[in-house]
């Protein structure tokens, strides 16, 4: 309840009204037994019917009041549950948006989603459902012990009896069943990663005949998750239970108790008959909180873990005065950077820079460092050592969105929405219309490949861009970053894996796309790479060669090595990462 407190800002004051209708309710099914030993004691057994009548009447009225209050209550609640669950599910997702790619990368996909479904899942059901219970019957809880204490105090303070050992049977059931909890959420988490990397990677599985393995695997989290689920029910099954006992227990002593004094005179039969139910009423709210206390405590071990991402800090924010950039000449300055992911430096000491409109080429071998270096262009890093700076701005000075706005971003593999290619295309720039899409569509050729399916621009996309060769998912984003115009482009891997039938295509597309940019491409084929002004070679983090493509071919070096002949004598670069 301490996490979803701040979720209550701007409805505390309905909450209080909640409040207020669930204490009415509490007072009218505890008035409502007062009201009954009057009409047995005062009307029945005194033969007074008009008085009777009277009470009857007023009980009924009674009644009909709590009725409409517990209604109220459980609507009342309920929406504001709900109110709290939305803005817990926003609060998390916006989070995540703001976290760092490190902190993707050393995550489970499976396990961030069962944090945003099923732990958000276990809150929901406990505010709209378990909510109403607990705060209806916290509130008649305390009513009832109050209203049998005026009733007959003598009995109130004999059913006290019990209380100790619930009490102590409570903080047992409190701490057992938090961490078994905790632990059900964590096998829960592993089965929904596994399933998210079963889909993702399916089409590996399946090539690999390693179906069976994966099964095996998905049985064993599955048996684990039943294990800690059998445990978590076998704690409830003695708490559950032995909760109802005591009631059971506290009733036989009234019952004994006020017998004897009904026999000596002392006490009345509509206050023995009153008394009873009453004390129902005690062991009521004791029973059904102790129901809802196995959901509170579901969603506790929920917050526990939806916890762990809220409270994870972003490495990558605004800095306090944060400046926003005004339009980039695209000025780019790589100063002694060094990074690290861990211990052990990636980077060491990388320096160069790059006048606006011009081009670089980053070779090297796979892990030396090029891709590291490309992120850290786009901020999704900030170095350890030394600063990159665009047109004399520190990115760590300035705001985040105002420089990415003005960044472009070409993947190896990129990544296409559920939608449309227009709209795939406008993810770029969500206020273009029609026919700016149309315009950079058509400058990249994707308007032919559109033309060749269905719908053509309106053609739907599947996720991930299943459908479509990966020549035409690159089409589309390069359209996707020309319509962004951005002023620093990287491309990173961009021209690699292209299927024959669209390099061409993809060749005339980066033309258009690197036209004055200032771009920096990661690339292995020196079709790509000869676009550039100058090429950098990377090797075990730093800069060991650089020059145009002609300079580095005539000297006997790195880059000289890792150009090859393949496909019938076509110059490329061996194996880029």
């Amino acid at each position: 309840m301490k996490g979803l407190w701040r979720y209550l800002e701007g409805r505390k004051l309905r909450a209080a009204l909640m409040v207020l209708v669930g204490a009415g309710n509490a007072a009218a099914q505890t008035g409502g037994w007062l009201l009954v030993r009057d009409a047995i004691d005062n009307g029945i057994v005194a033969g007074d019917k008009r008085h009777l009548t009277i009470i009857v009447a007023i009980y009924l009225v009674v009644a009909a009041a709590g009725w409409l209050l517990q209604a109220w209550l459980i609507r009342g609640l309920a929406a504001i549950g709900q109110a709290i669950v939305i803005g817990l599910r926003r609060n998390l997702f916006d989070h995540l948006t703001n976290l760092s790619l490190r902190y993707f990368s050393q995550q489970k996909a499976g396990w961030i989603i069962a944090r945003l479904t099923s732990d958000v899942d276990a809150v929901s059901d406990v505010l709209s459902q378990g909510m109403p219970t607990l705060v209806s019957n916290v509130i008649l809880l305390p009513a009832a012990v109050i209203a049998l204490l005026i009733a007959d105090w003598r009995l109130g303070l004999i059913s006290f009896a019990v209380l100790p050992p619930a009490l102590i049977l409570s903080r047992w059931f409190q701490r057992v069943s938090h961490a078994a909890n905790v632990e059900q959420r964590n096998r829960i988490a592993a089965v929904t990663a596994q399933i998210a990397e079963s889909v993702a990677g399916m089409a590996i599985v399946q090539a690999f005949n390693r179906e069976r393995r994966f099964q095996a695997e998905f049985d064993a989290l599955n048996d684990a998750n039943r294990a800690q689920s059998t445990y978590v029910q076998k704690i409830f099954s003695v708490f559950f239970p032995s909760i109802e006992f005591l009631g059971v227990l506290a009733m036989g002593t009234v019952l004994y108790f006020g017998s004897h004094l009904y026999q000596s005179g002392t006490l009345t039969i509509g206050t023995l008959i009153t008394a009873i139910y009453l004390l129902q009423l005690v062991f009521q709210p004791l029973q059904e909180l102790s129901d809802v206390y196995g959901q509170l405590q579901s969603a506790g071990a929920a917050m526990v873990k939806i916890a762990s991402i809220l409270d994870e800090e972003p490495e990558i924010r605004d800095r306090p005065g944060a400046e926003p950039l005004p339009r980039l000449e695209g000025d780019l300055d790589i100063d002694s950077v060094v990074f690290a992911y861990g211990k052990d430096p990636v980077l060491h000491e990388i320096s160069f820079h790059m006048a606006p409109g011009s081009c670089f080429a980053l070779v090297g071998e796979s892990g030396h460092g090029k891709s590291t270096l490309a992120r850290l262009i786009g901020r999704h890093y900030d170095p350890d050592e030394g600063a990159v700076r665009v047109d004399g701005h520190d990115l760590r000075d300035v705001q985040l969105r105002s420089y990415r706005r003005q960044l472009g971003v070409v993947l190896q593999d990129p990544f296409l929405f559920s939608g449309t290619i227009g709209s795939n295309i406008r993810f770029a720039k969500p206020d273009a219309t029609d026919e700016e899409v149309e315009a950079a569509a058509a400058a990249v050729g994707v308007d032919r490949v559109a033309a060749r399916l269905s719908g053509g621009l309106e053609h739907e996309v599947r996720e991930g861009g299943a459908g479509l060769s990966s020549g035409e998912r690159q089409l589309i984003s390069i359209a996707r970053a020309l319509l962004a115009d951005p002023r620093i482009l990287v491309l990173d891997e961009a021209t690699s894996n292209i299927d024959r039938p669209t390099e061409v295509l993809i060749e005339q597309a980066l033309d258009r796309l690197l036209r004055g940019r200032t771009s920096i491409i990661i690339a292995h084929r020196l079709s790509t790479v000869r676009r550039a002004d100058e090429i950098l070679v990377v090797e075990n983090g730093q800069i060991i060669q650089r020059g145009t493509e002609r300079e580095l071919l005539a000297v006997d070096g790195p880059f000289r090595r890792l150009a090859h002949t393949l496909d019938g004598g076509e110059p490329e670069l061996a194996a880029a990462g």
